[in-house]
């Protein structure tokens, strides 16, 4: 385990890898329910991308490969079994980019890693014009970045250190101001303070202020601090970091605070007995950015580092936003646009489809979580995350 994080520490008997966290991948499993697995061994890979694997969270053994329509995988979920053991990985000795780039993907390392444009995990031979690490987190309860990042130098460094390696772009590391962690001096670090509100440690944020993308055909690269922290363990001792920090605050939260549980667990578990009585409704992320999901069905999603739970709403799965009503502009929805965004003209453009000229207005730069605020304050009812990811996927094909 990374340095000495501390924070009160959670298990879980079921961790589970959700296919939804990694857009665009053709999963082919590499395991059967029943097998056996150790933490950090690959259980699956992208069909189309055959050396990008995907690692299990927690040694055990695979108790369900859920799949939707089409196939598509849902999730794949392990009982944890800790006397299964754990994978073990060769750090290459040397700097080389290729090197450096095999061992990430066989460790499952490079699937921490997201562009902009689309939020997709980037090719193994592609190059970033930037990559941008997250060390900040501005959202309402989140869990404070400096004490991990503090107790975690060695990785964090380890990990910014083969960042710079793997490419010849610049490397932000996006901190809060008054965080100022002891670094090792690497070539093309850059370290950026941001302040404001809660927007403030959003990559999309970062990337529209240090390397904006748009009509140049380029791609960056970014990645949070913990994904940064895991890279550093595994590059300083070969084996995986098992855990996460995580919030769990709300109204319904009995005692809110920050806790250190595995990767990938069921929620349910990590809840049981935190909660006031009644009904409530249970979101991955904040307040602000959460997104509601089934309580005794979902697990800890990649990156994510918060549980916000909220009482008096009905418990049920979530659904589709229907009967979207007429956008009324508001000075509230510009205040909740992103920076060198202008909100209204550009969720007009969502709503009509209109790729080109959300392209024109910078979506590029998005993703569904820079637009949830949008979708929480619009008396429209419309989900402007879901109407942004079909604006993306009309221009994908033809980007660059």
């Amino acid at each position: 385990m990374p340095g000495s994080i501390d924070f009160e520490a959670r298990t879980a008997t079921t961790v589970a890898l959700l296919g939804r966290d990694y857009r665009g991948v053709n999963f082919e499993l590499l395991c059967a329910e029943g097998d056996e697995v150790k933490a950090g061994a690959a259980v699956m890979r992208d069909a189309r991308r055959p050396e990008l694997k995907f690692t299990a969270p927690a040694a055990g053994r695979i108790a369900r490969i859920e799949r939707g329509a089409r196939r598509k995988l849902v999730a794949l979920r392990i009982e944890v079994d800790a006397t299964v053991g754990c994978a073990h990985y060769q750090p290459p000795a040397g700097d080389d980019r290729d090197g450096l780039r095999e061992f990430m993907l066989e460790s499952g390392a490079w699937s921490c890693l997201r562009t902009r444009p689309f939020g997709n995990i980037p090719n193994p031979g592609a190059e970033p014009a930037a990559i941008f690490v997250t060390a900040l987190d501005a959202e309402p309860m989140a869990p404070e970045p400096a004490p991990v990042i503090d107790a975690s130098l060695d990785e964090f460094n380890a990990a910014l250190s083969v960042l710079t390696k793997i490419c010849s772009a610049p490397l932000y590391l996006c901190q809060a101001p008054g965080h100022a962690p002891e670094l090792a001096q690497i070539d093309r670090l850059r370290r950026v303070a941001f302040r404001g509100g809660y927007e403030a440690g959003l990559p999309g944020v970062h990337i529209n202020a240090l390397c904006p993308i748009g009509f140049g055909g380029g791609e960056v690269w970014h990645l949070g601090y913990q994904d940064a922290i895991a890279l550093g363990q595994l590059v300083l001792r070969g084996t995986p970091w098992l855990q996460r920090v995580i919030s769990i605050g709300g109204n319904a939260v009995k005692n809110p605070r920050s806790l250190l549980v595995p990767a990938g667990a069921a929620i349910d578990q990590l809840l049981a007995d935190e909660l006031v009585d009644g009904p409530t409704q249970i979101l991955a992320g904040s307040s602000i950015y959460g997104r509601p999901i089934s309580r005794g069905q979902e697990f800890l999603a990649a990156g994510q580092r918060q549980i916000t739970v909220l009482a008096g709403f009905e418990k049920g799965p979530e659904t589709e936003r229907t009967h979207a009503g007429v956008l009324i502009p508001s000075e509230n929805l510009e205040r909740l646009a992103p920076p060198g965004i202008y909100a209204v003209p550009l969720m007009r453009a969502l709503q009509l489809g209109d790729a080109e000229r959300a392209r024109e207005l910078g979506v590029l730069e998005l993703v569904e979580e820079d637009v949830a605020p949008l979708s929480h304050a619009c008396v429209s009812n419309n989900d402007y995350g879901r109407l942004l990811r079909r604006v993306l996927d009309r221009l994908e094909p033809g980007y660059r």
